[in-house]
């Protein structure tokens, strides 16, 4: 789905509450995508989010305390949605109530619906962000059965097919999906049009998958910009 970026002259008070959201929490698959389940806000532990899917536009998204910033997410391309053989294997039968993970290891992320479903080999861009100050994006994916067991999450251009920077985490093997792991890229900062242009597919030409993201602003003054470069940005791994 192709989407239009807005307008760059925005409000300034619409300016700092971007900047002053910490934390934002995104279901990846909702209630409208195929077989898919949207979080409830608040959840269990009190946090808000914002739950996806290829059809919507997403504007003005709720940080994790339920306030409303500038931020804004959307699709730019879909290679597929779904729940079955995620984490809660055959979602025909009890649907987010079968899912198994660890919550405790995933943190904000450990939420029965967002960790539930997934989409396949996507694009999609988080917009109206400081370009004055750098994030950090948490993934969790988790499949089993799969044609490539290993997801690489990528920052790219605005094309989608170059990559600036990415990482790799392992969703599952066999009848084993992953319950326990998060890969983070930090310290990134938007293009020069406020934008985080975010791909993920298979490490190794077979499918990717991604179930639920949080994204941080780094509380860090003077962020350098991305300008295109590679080397920016690290990578941090949580089990």
């Amino acid at each position: 789905m192709k989407f239009s970026t807005k307008v760059a002259a925005i409000a300034t008070t619409a300016l700092a509450a971007a900047a002053g959201a910490d934390t934002w929490l995104i279901d990846i698959g909702s209630d409208e995508s195929f077989r898919g389940a949207s979080v409830s806000s608040p959840d269990g532990n009190g946090n808000h989010w914002t739950s996806v899917w290829g059809g919507a536009f997403y504007e003005n998204i709720a940080d994790i305390t339920g306030a409303t910033t500038a931020v804004d997410f959307g699709f730019s391309y879909t290679g597929g949605e779904d729940s079955f053989n995620g984490p809660a294997g055959d979602t025909t039968i009890n649907g987010p109530a079968d899912t198994v993970y660890n919550a405790a290891a995933l943190g904000n992320l450990g939420i029965d619906e967002a960790v539930y479903d997934f989409y396949v080999d996507s694009g999609f861009q988080i917009q109206n962000l400081d370009v004055n100050q750098t994030y950090d994006i948490t993934f969790f994916g988790s499949h089993k059965f799969n044609s490539d067991d290993v997801t690489r999450y990528s920052v790219t251009d605005s094309t989608f097919a170059n990559e600036l920077f990415g990482a790799d985490l392992f969703v599952g093997t066999g009848n084993d999906h992953n319950q326990d792991t998060t890969v983070t890229l930090t310290n990134i900062a938007p293009q020069a049009d406020g934008i985080i242009y975010i791909r993920f597919q298979g490490a190794n030409g077979g499918q990717g998958y991604l179930n639920a993201l949080q994204i941080d602003l780094v509380p860090a003054p003077g962020a350098v910009a991305l300008l295109g470069m590679s080397g920016l940005a690290a990578v941090r791994r949580r089990r």
